[in-house]
């Protein structure tokens, strides 16, 4: 069973649940869109709750000086406009895909019926919401007592690709974030999270061929070992 990083903010497929999706499909629209597109600003009213069926987003905002921190990614079978739909209030992120992503669109209307008369729906937003609550606790937990370095560990491991360990000692990951996007995550300088990652390197946790990284397998053993559980 593959561990749980629920102090990450990278999000795993949630398994895919057939009844539910039959459920949406009739009542949402299909958009696709490319990777690094912008589809919600902040202060944007979000007319309807969303629905990733492929892909990945994320979810940031943005400093006075500019510099941008991401709450969190989400990836298929996550919901999301849950919150400000709820509050009648506009979103306080910015929402982009971070690859090609297929999203349903549910509008209000649909949204409120399906929340009243449907127990596979309800069920649904709401282990979403809960998980949501859960990072950000972790979040905090992490940007208070957790250091820049242990944040970026964290990160990488939750998203190791368990099933292509190389050498016996090197696990690939399953998404690949640039330096600048590291630093958005963990809530860092650029230069600084650079440092970091050259230390780790230095150290034997990770590693970089052909400008990806790679975890060792002992440093992600660890941070399994560490992990919270899902609860």
């Amino acid at each position: 069973m593959r561990p749980l990083f629920c102090n990450s903010s990278f999000t795993i497929p949630i398994e895919r649940n057939l009844e539910l999706e039959e459920r949406l499909r009739e009542n949402s629209q299909p958009v696709t869109y490319p990777a690094k597109a912008r589809f919600l600003d902040c202060g944007e009213k979000v007319k309807g709750v969303y629905y990733i069926r492929d892909g990945r987003t994320k979810h940031y905002i943005i400093g006075d000086d500019g510099s941008e921190k991401i709450l969190y990614t989400l990836s298929a079978g996550w919901f999301f406009g849950e919150t400000p739909n709820i509050l009648d209030e506009p979103t306080g992120l910015i929402s982009e895909t971070m690859e090609s992503t297929e999203i349903w669109k549910i509008s209000f209307q649909r949204y409120k019926l399906l929340l009243a008369r449907d127990d596979v729906f309800r069920d649904a937003i709401m282990r979403c919401m809960a998980r949501k609550m859960l990072i950000m606790r972790h979040e905090i937990e992490n940007l208070v007592f957790s250091s820049c370095k242990e944040r970026i560990m964290q990160l990488l491991c939750s998203t190791v690709d368990a099933s292509s360990l190389e050498e016996k000692a090197w696990y690939n990951l399953r998404i690949h974030y640039t330096q600048y996007e590291l630093s958005t995550i963990i809530g860092s300088a650029r230069v600084t999270t650079t440092k970091l990652i050259n230390e780790l390197c230095a150290e034997g946790e990770i590693r970089i061929i052909n400008r990806k990284m790679q975890v060792s397998k002992s440093a992600y053993l660890r941070a399994a070992e560490n992990a919270s559980p899902d609860m």
